[in-house]
């Protein structure tokens, strides 16, 4: 009898081992099996301040944004520190597919109008396929639609008009932490001095830290490659933070750009940090889904 128990015993010692390492082997599939998955959110917005970000709206989304942009924080009491001299911009984008946009814009600033397209070529992935970068590309045709003053010569329409393209090379590094390069090149069909270049190329950074689930503190620089301006232009530079409240998004931020625009910002920026000439604005966004 003794001997028949522990014949017993050695059996169910020897099933549970089994089933115990079984289920190690299991667990070892399922890590070794995980799923390869696009990282999301690297950007709060579409837009890091001024500049692009790697994020385009999702397949059947209407992206809606109105901006602001005031006057010079050193145009003191008088003016409410820029308040009374505002700006505005109104944009339309809209998602044909998960990593396709077409969108169009109106700016007060020079009456300027836009038709851009924004596609992203390569996504930032975690598991067995991982990819350590987003790559996304932007393009944007401008046009100056100010009226010709009575005593200057009309020019063509084509003299308005002004072209960027831009890669937004984007990591998101950690939960916390995001980075993009931003590579731009700016052609103008038109420019105010002889001395000026027709074409621009740009290198700028940009970056996000989120310190909380729905705040995060945004910046971004552009550097000229090509060149340099006098005293009264200075880079781009700019600094804000994004707060997201349900579906929307409220980016506040302060820089030395006047129009919201890039051939704007990256091409005519429109003074110094040093000198004071500061502009305060905002982007508010909504989205809205057309096609479920």
């Amino acid at each position: 009898m003794k001997r028949l128990n522990r014949w017993l015993v050695g059996l169910v010692w020897i099933g549970t081992s089994a089933m115990h390492a079984q289920g190690l082997l299991d667990e070892l599939n399922a890590v070794t099996e995980a799923p390869t998955l696009p990282v999301r959110a690297t950007f709060k917005d579409t837009r890091i301040v001024n500049v692009q970000s790697n994020e385009t709206p999702a397949e059947g989304v209407l992206h809606f944004v109105i901006a602001h942009r005031f006057g010079t924080l050193s145009s003191g009491a008088y003016d409410l520190w820029g308040l009374d001299n505002a700006q505005m911009r109104m944009a339309f984008d809209y998602g044909i597919t998960d990593g396709l946009a077409v969108g169009v814009a109106r700016n007060t600033y020079q009456k300027t109008y836009e038709a851009n397209v924004k596609a992203r070529l390569l996504r930032q992935k975690t598991g067995p396929e991982a990819f350590p970068l987003s790559v996304t590309w932007y393009s944007v045709a401008m046009a100056n639609g100010s009226r010709v003053a009575p005593e200057e010569t009309p020019y063509p329409f084509t003299r308005r008009l002004s072209y960027v393209h831009q890669a937004v090379v984007a990591r998101k590094m950690s939960e916390r932490w995001s980075l993009a390069l931003v590579p731009s090149f700016v052609h103008r069909n038109f420019v105010q001095e002889s001395g000026e270049a027709h074409d621009l190329a740009l290198l700028g950074v940009g970056g996000r830290c989120k310190l909380a689930p729905r705040f995060s503190v945004n910046g971004e620089y552009h550097h000229f490659l090509t060149q340099s301006f006098g005293d009264a232009f200075s880079p781009s530079l700019s600094l804000g933070v994004d707060i997201e409240t349900g579906g929307h998004v409220f980016q506040l931020h302060i820089t030395n750009a006047r129009g919201m625009f890039e051939r704007s910002f990256l091409a005519e920026p429109a003074g110094s940090w040093a000198n004071g000439d500061l502009y305060f604005g905002f982007n508010l966004s909504r989205v809205f889904t057309v096609k479920s």
